[in-house]
């Protein structure tokens, strides 16, 4: 008994120690989230890219949620239509997909155009002042 316990103690040791080292660093370690602003324009620029990159990849989560949303809607009315009773369920629900992709894939296009466009005019501002900002 007291092997099966020993045993016990030691794999719960060893499987804690990876779990441990993967845990996040103290607080007191780690850069503080409001540090400082930079003020060097080269900072600023390349913060901008940044903030513009994020603000395209948020938009293009919501555009593509919004988009799967519509299909699995569609998907699934056209699981409980009653013109489709006895034929087979993965065929409907394949069929019925590629519909609802085709039928919104111009929203979508649009909206991620949008969406391109405003991050490469920020980007392209954003670059301006890098360039502006480096010695030549």
């Amino acid at each position: 008994m007291s092997k099966i316990s020993l045993t016990t103690l030691a794999l719960a040791a060893l499987l804690s120690v990876p779990a441990f080292a993967q845990s996040p660093a103290p607080a007191a370690v780690t850069k503080p989230a409001a540090a400082a602003a930079a003020t060097d324009a080269v900072v600023q620029g390349r913060a901008e890219l940044s903030a513009a990159r994020n603000a395209y990849d948020q938009g293009k989560k919501v555009a593509k949620a919004e988009r799967n949303a519509k299909v699995a809607a569609a998907v699934e009315a056209a699981e409980k239509d009653p013109a489709n009773k006895g034929k087979d369920l993965l065929v409907v629900k394949r069929d019925a997909k590629a519909k609802a992709m085709a039928s919104t894939k111009g929203a979508y296009d649009a909206k991620m155009k949008a969406l391109s466009a405003e991050r490469k005019t920020a980007a392209t501002a954003a670059e301006k002042k890098i360039k502006a900002a480096k010695p030549a």
